[in-house]
């Protein structure tokens, strides 16, 4: 996977998270780990479980923004 590249985004909306793959690297990742996306192509979550998803993408080499 690309370093240096933003893979994916992540917008906090206080009580959900919405994570969106930005790059194929992202996209297939989160498909991988987490499952199929909702609605335009998103995944949302809780807080603290974007956090569990961010800290494993971390260690797969994900950047994210």
């Amino acid at each position: 996977m690309s370093e240096g590249w933003q893979h994916i985004e992540i917008t906090d909306h206080g009580t959900i998270v919405v994570l969106r793959p930005v790059s194929d690297e992202g996209r297939a990742w989160l498909e991988e780990h987490v499952g199929e996306p909702g609605p335009g192509g998103v995944y949302s979550c809780e807080p603290r479980m974007a956090q569990d998803i961010l800290q494993a993408a971390a260690r797969d080499l994900l950047s994210w923004q």
